[in-house]
């Protein structure tokens, strides 16, 4: 094994060394030297598809019991607390029929972090206290999820597949299917199913560190000799996925949010046998074209779909869904024949069409790109990637393997459309008008079942081919030039090409990277947009009447990786465009041509933004801590309305208005701009004139427009109730500063650093109060704040409000002990994160995008942070959590409850709050 090759990118500097262990663990070291942290991913053959029949859950159970205490390191927050003590993050996954654990951590601390990662595979301890508690963790993300259409959905398709297939079952688990039983305990099942599923033969693991790969062998001899290594390798899957009276049918699934799908997908068996020619994304390139003479193309013009997405669906070892999803219209929901009749067609041209030779070369040519420039990731995503890829190819493809991309023979291509057929087809039409007869278990889901008719199967398998469909032509958008630039050209900083009151361009050559990509940034401030909630509604609208105009135009540029994005923001309109540099300025310079020509359909003004109203309206049934968080955001930023008060606004916009609105958006208007990646001056100059030339065909120029922000300072504790229009409870806290300084910033940076992970142990792991529960650093533009956040299925807002107080005064209590030499520590972990190098261009991209929106022109912030950061002193950040984390603070509480009494809080509402929030403005 050692001598294997193990085929990577020419721009991948990283040293690779697969090994094998005496116990049989398949290891891959990475070693990479400019790596700011170090990594490890550890992959195991074992997922929900292995869990008893009696016991649903277990190992989704036993990745969360894995991380409370093992033998060498039995407190069940030692770990995460370690890991987050030296600047790392941690997580872990159960799917159908793998679960990962990964983490990284600042390099010197790597050993005794890969340490204790070991040991929860060796000797977990599966304490019966934390078995209790966890258990009702279990429960409430299983609570957290009743209401969420991907599971609901999801469980309606496990209840009509084969019984038999390991797919049918329950995979989250809960309080019901995680209980003592007379046959034994949690625990004791726990444990048995540990021995019984995991074991060396089944565990893959990679590591990414700066370490030599003899100093990272060494780490892995000593840590990970005595992992269990008592079992075979699992045997394949024997039970077909489905069974003949599980295709043909119809599934009539009510979503909780207002949707409108049909979801067609077609069997097929494992395709990881197929991996070398990449023949399914494919076909999912050709069924899923959406430019001109497309499927989704003749679909949009009868008026009955909306998107298409081809090539989803669930997979595995054994099978896979192939599915076409389409979004629908009113119209499409009660035109299913026709679609399927035009889907069909389109099938038919590829099965009587020869192999499209050239189309297919053109999805080799850019993986081959993707390949030759592959941008780094950072070690985390590195280690989890190849983990599980250990899991899936063979060893010396681990890299190569999601590029590999060969010509497949004809008669394989025929083979694979054979399967698409309609005897082998499931339909789901999803519907808030679905007539339902059947509740699908665990999330009560409203469905019933259709079989299909004989005569539309045979219609279907015999339709005639549309001649307006047809497969896509050559791609214009990939001629030009990929070279790179020379190393020489790359500029540290960006550079201010213009400034200009109306127009301002950065511009900045990046050779870092060694990629031919770049980016560009275009911020349109426009009065017109944000004189009141009408237009910034009707903006909103713009944008998406917009993007439907020109996607089938723009789509050969999206097919070959050329994105393009427009959205609101910073009162106006932003563009990004990204991807390979040759052709990246005339895309753009066509998305300004057709912005100031648009010819807005009044049907097309009706779908949309009838769709845009109703997203705006399931915003409402988002889980409860997301509506709060929406809400605080909304109260601080005041031209950041409420989804409600959008779609109200949007009720209210008729077709003649909006036309009115359209020739007055693009008044008094200002650009600010940057340039970054590979890019020459010629280019970047091409762009000022490019920016120059149509800012002069506009109506009139602008200046930049400020952002407001609020702070609440002064205005001491008040408390919002936010009707969530959900059974379950949430609190968020929000913390917020007076004045944008960097000192303000590194107090709060500093205060979320260290109090993340005590407040997610005490009030998640020992009191259950919530599955979701955390702290986050929360910049409003450049206002520093804090939130704390928790949701309970079960416990209410005074509760929660109540230990959020005791842990501040717990917290506050052991600060007053923390040493001046564990202070400079953590300060030092988080000084190291805020200078982590940009892991790609596109990270380097939004940093310094961010930067010019903040006005920050030297990029200089982060520097100024950490310079204080570096300055602070134990005494003034007790003072400063002193003066934050008590019950008297300024801060808004947000919560789906009334206040707690005898509180001291001022209870109040969205208005008044925005009233006493619009005496303290921070521009």
């Amino acid at each position: 094994m050692n001598h294997l090759k193990i085929l990577k990118s020419p721009n991948d500097l990283r040293t690779y060394q697969p090994m094998r262990l005496e116990n049989g663990l398949t290891v891959l070291l990475v070693e990479q030297r400019d790596s700011d942290k170090s990594a490890a991913s550890l992959t195991v053959n074992v997922g929900h598809f292995d869990d008893p029949q009696s016991r649903e859950g277990l190992a989704h159970f036993l990745e969360h019991m894995l991380f409370l205490g093992s033998e060498n390191f039995p407190s069940a927050g030692e770990y995460q607390q370690f890991i987050s003590q030296h600047g790392g993050s941690h997580n872990a996954w159960t799917g159908t029929e793998h679960s990962s654990f990964f983490f990284d951590i600042e390099n010197a601390h790597f050993p005794k972090a890969l340490e204790r990662f070991a040991d929860m595979f060796a000797k977990p301890l599966f304490n019966s206290e934390y078995v209790e508690k966890e258990r009702h963790a279990i429960e409430a993300e299983f609570s957290l999820k009743l209401k969420d259409d991907a599971r609901r959905i999801y469980q309606v398709h496990k209840e009509t597949i084969n019984p038999a297939h390991p797919f049918a079952k329950f995979s989250v688990g809960n309080l019901h299917t995680l209980a003592d039983t007379e046959e034994n305990t949690l625990q004791q099942a726990l444990v048995n199913f540990f021995k019984e599923q995991y074991s060396t033969s089944r565990m893959t693991l990679t590591i990414v560190s700066p370490l030599s790969i003899k100093e990272q062998e060494a780490l892995v001899n000593a840590y990970f000799h005595n992992l269990p290594a008592h079992l075979e390798a699992k045997a394949p899957l024997s039970q077909p996925l489905y069974l003949p009276e599980h295709q043909g049918i119809q599934l009539n699934i009510l979503p909780h949010k207002d949707t409108q799908k049909l979801v067609v997908s077609f069997a097929f068996p494992d395709i990881q046998k197929w991996y070398r020619f990449k023949i399914i994304s494919f076909i999912s390139h050709l069924l899923g074209d959406e430019g001109e003479g497309s499927l989704l193309s003749y679909l949009k013009d009868k008026g009955l779909v909306n998107h298409l997405h081809a090539g989803g669906g669930i997979d595995g070892s054994n099978y896979k869904d192939f599915a076409i999803a389409f979004d629908l219209t009113n119209a499409g929901v009660e035109a299913r024949d026709d679609i399927l009749s035009a889907l069909f067609s389109t099938i038919e041209r590829l099965k009587c069409s020869a192999f499209p030779l050239e189309l297919f070369k053109e999805r080799q040519k850019l993986l081959t790109w993707s390949y030759l420039y592959q941008e780094p990731s950072n070690a985390l995503q590195t280690a989890n990637t190849l983990s599980v890829n250990l899991q899936h190819y063979p060893l010396n493809d681990v890299i190569f393997g999601d590029y590999r991309m060969e010509l497949p023979e004809q008669a394989l291509y025929s083979e694979i459309l054979n399967y698409f057929n309609a005897k082998n087809m499931r339909i789901m039409l999803i519907s808030s008008a679905a007539k339902t007869n059947k509740e699908a278990r665990w999330y009560h889901t409203p469905y019933s079942i259709d079989v299909l008719s004989e005569d539309l199967l045979h219609k279907l398998d015999n339709v005639t081919v549309i001649d307006s469909i047809q497969l896509s032509k050559k791609n214009p958008y990939l001629e030009g030039d990929i070279s790179l630039l020379n190393k020489n050209s790359h500029m540290p900083l960006p550079h201010v090409m213009i400034n200009e009151d109306a127009l301002s361009l950065w511009y900045k050559a990046d050779t870092e990277f060694n990629t031919p990509k770049g980016h560009i940034f275009v911020q349109l401030s426009l009065v017109q947009s944000v004189k009141d909630l009408m237009a910034m509604a009707a903006t909103r609208l713009w944008v998406e009447l917009f993007l439907d105009n020109v996607n089938q135009e723009f789509y050969a540029a999206t097919a070959i990786g050329l994105s393009y994005h427009l959205h609101v923001q910073r009162q106006g309109i932003s563009i990004h465009t990204s991807g390979l540099s040759s052709n990246q300025l005339l895309l753009l310079e066509q998305i300004l041509q057709k912005m100031t020509a648009q010819q807005f359909s009044q049907a097309r003004f009706v779908e949309i933004k009838h769709q845009l109203s109703r997203l705006y309206i399931n915003s409402s049934k988002n889980k409860p801590v997301s509506r709060l968080f929406s809400q605080l955001s909304a109260l601080l930023q005041p031209l950041n309305p409420e989804a409600e008060q959008l779609a109200e606004a949007l009720e209210q916009l008729s077709f003649n208005d909006f036309v009115a609105f359209d020739k007055t958006l693009l008044q008094q208007v200002h650009i600010e701009s940057l340039i970054i990646g590979n890019w020459s001056k010629p280019q970047a100059i091409a762009l000022k004139a490019l920016l120059q030339n149509w800012q002069n065909s506009l109506h009139s120029k602008g200046v930049r427009l400020h952002n407001q922000t609020y702070s609440i300072m002064g205005k001491g504790p008040v408390w919002l109730n936010v009707d969530t229009k959900h059974n379950e409870h949430a609190l968020v806290v929000y913390l917020g500063a007076e004045k944008a300084k960097p000192k303000q910033m590194a107090l709060f940076m500093l205060l979320n650093h260290v109090i993340s992970p005590q407040y997610f142990h005490e009030l998640r792991t020992e009191q259950q109060l919530g599955y979701l529960v955390g702290t986050g650093y929360v910049p409003v533009n450049t206002l520093p704040g804090m939130a704390l956040y928790v949701q309970s299925p079960n416990t209410d807002c005074n509760t929660l409000y109540q230990a959020t107080i005791d842990f501040f005064k717990q917290f506050i209590s052991g600060t007053d002990e923390l040493l001046d030499d564990e202070f400079e520590q953590i300060k030092q972990t988080l000084d190291i994160q805020l200078n982590e190098k940009d892991q790609s261009l596109g990270a380097r991209a939004k940093r310094m995008w961010l930067a010019l929106g903040q006005q920050d022109h030297s990029f200089a912030l982060s520097e100024k942070i950490s310079q204080e950061l570096r300055a602070l002193t134990r005494d003034e950040f007790i003072a400063f959590i002193s003066k934050h984390l008590t019950s008297h603070a300024d801060a808004i509480y947000l919560a789906t409850d009334g206040k707690p009494q005898n509180s001291g809080i001022n209870i109040s509402n969205a208005t008044e709050i925005k009233q006493k929030l619009l005496q303290v403005k921070c521009f």
